[in-house]
């Protein structure tokens, strides 16, 4: 859109992530979005995502409510600890490091044992289900329990669907493209839905304080947290945290559960094999923390998922200073945009890239940066170890104890809201693990980005 210079790019980007990736990769690894334009960059495969990610006080995180109103809500909800730099991000990570040790983590399995056997139970064989719904609920609570310690499961969901709502609104394109507190405007929703989740969760902050704390749960160890000085967070750092944790433990597991589902019904032998794996170890029972590392089947197919249909498909920092890449420099302010999902569907990098192969990674070991659904670095996301673990532990469940059939005929297709979603939900009906596997027909975009037998 040449009259339109970069924001017409930006516009077709943001209508369309996964094609608007897709066409700019073929222009090379290092790509403008305006001809003879540097503001905004994007960057595909390991070395320049390398030198991106391993250089956080040269390429910032970008702050998503920095246009925000000053002292606002959407401010304060955005400066958590995958949204900040320097110092404030540096005292931040040191002091959540302890909450997400594997041992603080391997503590929260009983209780997503429980939430999951919940769910199971009130499933019927013959109903069809929504499971994008489902797993969006259930690592809702899954969260909401780990971070905050909440009891009553309507709270919770109360609680993560408003978060929830706020957190998809923004990733619109209407919001991202008009950031501008008019009437009529989205932007404004989203601003008065900052001010309610704000509001809910420092009255949490207030409730744990009153409790004298003492829990498991995230909110509690932060409450607690010293650094050398003796510094802790305050109320208005704690409510940035916890709502990114909230975010990068609920949205992006709840993806990465329905496409790991859709591509195994989309692959019977796959499935089969799985299910082999998963009742020959497990005999029914959900998963002890040992057995986890003795299902190798089960790990490679959600790596292979999270590869293919990568959960957070573009990320962006900002340039602190002037900086040179692939033989050209930029000045400082430049915008860097790099994609996991192109850099996971590089054919040098994994041969026949559109494939879903789990077996692939018996023998692969890519490059540190080749392989970035955590991102890697200095900043790699602190809840991976946790994210795998409840991945792990709700597959595990589901598939020993019922066969999940996509409903012939459905459309699926894609949706970016800063996660790559199902745009209409992801329609299966429930079995019994009566193990009659078989690959339904369906249609939607998403085809354009499998190569199905």
């Amino acid at each position: 859109m040449p009259l339109l210079g970069e924001f017409g790019s930006q516009f077709r980007l943001f209508s369309d992530f996964i094609g608007g990736l897709s066409e700019l990769q073929r222009h090379g690894p290092l790509v403008s979005l305006a001809r003879g334009s540097g503001r905004c960059i994007l960057v595909f495969g390991p070395e320049y995502v390398q030198q991106v990610l391993s250089n956080p006080s040269l390429f910032l995180s970008l702050e998503p409510g920095k246009n925000a109103p000053p002292g606002s809500s959407l401010r304060r909800l955005w400066t958590g600890l995958g949204t900040t730099n320097g110092e404030v991000h540096k005292k931040g990570r040191r002091l959540m490091l302890p909450a997400f040790h594997k041992k603080r983590v391997e503590g929260y399995r009983d209780d997503m044992v429980s939430l999951f056997q919940r769910m199971l139970d009130g499933w019927r064989p013959g109903e069809t289900r929504d499971l994008s719904a489902d797993m969006r609920r259930v690592t809702l609570l899954v969260v909401t329990k780990a971070l905050f310690g909440l009891e009553d499961e309507q709270e919770c969901i109360a609680h993560g669907e408003l978060l929830s709502e706020w957190f998809r609104l923004f990733g619109s394109a209407s919001v991202q493209l008009l950031q501008h507190d008019w009437p009529l405007l989205p932007y404004r929703r989203v601003m008065r839905i900052s001010e309610k989740g704000e509001a809910a969760i420092r009255d949490i902050i207030a409730r744990k304080r009153r409790d004298g704390g003492g829990g498991h749960d995230v909110l509690s160890l932060l409450l607690e947290a010293r650094d050398e000085d003796g510094g802790s967070l305050s109320d208005e750092e704690l409510v940035g945290h916890i709502t990114i944790l909230f975010l990068a433990g609920h949205e992006t597991t709840a993806n990465a559960l329905t496409w790991t589902l859709f591509l195994l019904d989309q692959h019977p032998d796959v499935h089969a094999a799985l299910v082999d794996e998963l009742q020959g170890t497990l005999r029914g029972e959900a998963p002890a923390l040992e057995q986890l590392e003795q299902l190798p089947l089960l790990d490679r197919v959600i790596k292979e998922s999270m590869r293919i249909l990568t959960p957070v498909p573009l990320s962006q920092r900002m340039a602190a200073a002037p900086f040179e890449m692939g033989g050209y420099s930029f000045d400082a302010g430049t915008e860097i945009l790099y994609s996991p999902y192109v850099t996971h569907r590089m054919p040098e990098l994994y041969p026949e890239p559109a494939r879903f192969l789990p077996e692939r990674w018996k023998t692969l070991d890519p490059p540190v940066y080749a392989y970035i659904p955590f991102a890697n670095g200095p900043r790699r996301c602190l809840g991976a170890t946790l994210a795998m673990m409840e991945l792990k532990l709700a597959l595990a469940m589901m598939l020993q104890r019922y066969r999940l059939a996509l409903v012939p005929g459905s459309r699926i297709d894609r949706e970016v809201l800063i996660t790559l979603n199902p745009k209409h939900g992801m329609p299966m009906t429930v079995h019994a693990q009566d193990r009659r596997f078989t690959r339904a027909p369906w249609r939607g975009n998403v085809r354009e980005m499998l190569a199905l037998d």
